[in-house]
């Protein structure tokens, strides 16, 4: 009888355990959290992806994504966003974002980069849009991977 009571606390505590666990290692992504990640820094575009995470060259860009090399996107927690260039710090662009009720996407409007992206990474560190533009001439779903300016 002692036996069965230690196995019964044993597989208790582990399953409590293991529940904790996945709460932590799967936090839930609030709005707040994620304006909060998107206006700690400055964004700059690092790569130019496909669906498939191959990395796109630059020879197959339009000039609207090779402009996106040259800039860091700003995002304030009023929903504006500025786009300076990154060697003159010049505002070039700007406009206005938010996020989607879904908060898996963000609507912004720039003059040259407008539309609803889909947030495909959001962190400290990465920040990946989705969109479409021409990649040799042809529209194709695209990644732009930005990572933190200081």
């Amino acid at each position: 009888m002692k036996f069965i009571r230690v196995i019964f606390w044993f597989v208790l505590l582990s399953t409590v355990s293991m529940g904790c666990q996945d709460e932590e290692s799967n936090p839930v992504t609030t709005t707040e959290s994620q304006t909060e990640l998107l206006v700690a820094n400055k964004w700059g575009l690092k790569r130019v992806a496909n669906a498939n995470d191959n990395t796109i060259s630059t020879s197959q860009m339009n000039a609207t994504t090779l402009l996106l090399f040259e800039l860091s996107m700003q995002f304030s927690k009023d929903n504006t966003v500025l786009a300076r260039n990154t060697k003159t710090s010049q505002v070039l662009n700007g406009g206005t974002w938010k996020l989607a009720q879904d908060n898996k996407s963000m609507d912004v409007d720039v003059n040259g980069f407008k539309g609803n992206f889909p947030i495909l990474t959001l962190s400290r560190t990465k920040l990946t849009l989705r969109q479409r533009a021409p990649v040799s001439g042809v529209d194709t779903d695209i990644n732009l991977e930005f990572e933190p300016i200081l």
